[in-house]
């Protein structure tokens, strides 16, 4: 199949499925989520109570974080209860478009293909992180900035949301997507006895009787006339002028 045809395809199958999955996705992300909102809000006034996907303004689903803002960590007051909203469009992009990367991006062979999902799952990981769950963060941000005295807050949460609502996010995801590609194309075979054959595949014709004696019985080359005595087995010969 053509290179420009499977683009093609997989980009008409991923929006497919970005309208028709968009919001389970976001359900069944919502706990992992909640988790990294929760882990961020430790070290701020903060409070995460739930994050669930619920009906927004305009009656769309939207991913939507509850929480409250104090203004000190040690207050036991609570100052300001604040929503966090993300549409559950926004929340499928990530996953929609790393892993239609990873998918689609032509491979050597299956196991590199394999390789590339195992490397990028940590990497989604981060994605997810860096992307939805710190949007879902931005409002607690703004009511802190406001609660300090700021009445018109403009914080470091405000330009990370504005660089990904810019298209920073789709940026991020790519990048993310092309680090695991590169990543996988650098992983070779170890040195076991079942891929000796590939190790030394590439070896000069005249090293491989040197190659072949430290070779295990099971293991032979492919080419039979490029198979010579091993020197155990024939004391006379000499390795050609200029083999080392």
């Amino acid at each position: 199949m053509p290179l420009e045809l499977r683009w093609a395809l997989a980009a008409a199958l991923a929006l497919a499925v970005g309208v028709a999955c968009a919001e389970p996705y976001a359900r069944l992300a919502a706990p992992f989520y909640a988790a990294v909102d929760r882990l961020i809000s430790a070290k701020h006034p903060w409070e995460v109570t739930s994050v669930e996907v619920r009906p927004g303004k305009s009656a769309a689903a939207e991913l939507q974080l509850h929480g409250y803002v104090r203004r000190h960590p040690d207050d036991l007051r609570r100052a300001a209860r604040v929503v966090g909203r993300v549409q559950v469009g926004e929340v499928v992009e990530t996953p929609l478009v790393f892993w239609t990367l990873l998918l689609v991006w032509p491979a050597a062979s299956i196991r590199q293909r394999a390789e590339r999902l195992i490397i990028g799952a940590p990497v989604f990981v981060a994605l997810e992180a860096m992307t939805t769950a710190s949007q879902l963060m931005l409002p607690m941000a703004q009511a802190s900035a406001i609660l300090a005295g700021d009445n018109d807050p403009t914080t470091a949460w405000d330009h990370w949301s504005r660089f990904l609502e810019a298209g920073g996010q789709f940026a991020l995801v790519c990048v993310g997507a092309i680090i695991v590609i590169s990543a996988a194309r650098r992983i070779r075979p170890s040195a076991s006895a079942g891929n000796l054959r590939y190790r030394f595949a590439n070896l000069p014709a005249n090293l491989r009787p040197d190659a072949l004696e430290s070779l295990p019985d099971h293991v032979a080359w492919t080419e039979p006339a490029a198979r010579v005595p091993r020197r155990a087995e024939n004391r006379d010969y000499r390795p050609p002028h200029g083999a080392g």
